[in-house]
């Protein structure tokens, strides 16, 4: 039985075949649980009321690891917007290009376009979403594969997951990399890994 959950929250089970979940909590009196003060939330006069949504199914044990594949459906699920009909055309571009995908555990978290001072650069995160205790393996990656036209790949620069200070700075940069090609633009995500890169293109077309 695997249960996702729209939010974060408390779980336990207290009895056999039964599991309770905590959507919301109001208290009127501090329990003196470490909070210091009543959980009393309320709205014009009245309690708050929090509905959550839970999606339930059920597998055989060597099938755990599809609850991480629908997790992440779930929370990229499209976004639905209202406008006027015949409204701003917005581009798009296929950031894709690669027919086959490096694998199916391959998860793109971030894809932005940020300043840059020769062509475009974009902050790329890119995660395996399989953890070694759940069979996962190591992936490789090419970068100027999976993204870019031919020939408008220029280079990249690998960051902290913050990004906000090189590499070089955060991990020891010579046992982290040691399965990477920098010559050949490859890189490798260990099991449950998150990587941080910039990407450079000569391109300055506009992509977004």
């Amino acid at each position: 039985l695997t249960v996702l959950t729209d939010r974060s929250q408390g779980a336990a089970s207290l009895g056999d075949g039964q599991v309770e979940f905590m959507v919301h909590r109001r208290i009127l009196n501090d329990d003196h649980r470490g909070v210091g003060e009543p959980l009393n939330e309320t709205a014009n006069g009245r309690g708050l009321t929090v509905r959550g949504r839970h999606w339930l199914f059920y597998s055989d044990t060597i099938s755990y690891h599809m609850h991480r594949d629908i997790g992440l459906d779930l929370f990229y699920k499209p976004t639905v917007v209202i406008g006027n009909e015949g409204g701003i055309e917005v581009p798009t571009w296929n950031f894709y290009k690669s027919a086959i995908p490096a694998s199916q555990y391959l998860n793109i978290v971030t894809l932005q376009k940020i300043p840059s001072v020769n062509g475009t650069d974009l902050l790329v995160r890119l995660e395996n979403t399989l953890p070694g205790s759940e069979g996962g393996k190591p992936i490789t990656v090419k970068l100027d594969d999976i993204f870019g036209v031919e020939g408008d790949f220029n280079g990249y620069q690998e960051l902290g997951l913050a990004a906000d200070r090189d590499i070089k700075k955060v991990v020891d940069y010579k046992s982290h990399t040691q399965h990477d090609d920098a010559a050949e633009h490859t890189i490798e995500l260990q099991p449950f890994q998150i990587r941080t890169f910039i990407l450079n293109f000569n391109s300055t077309e506009t992509m977004f």
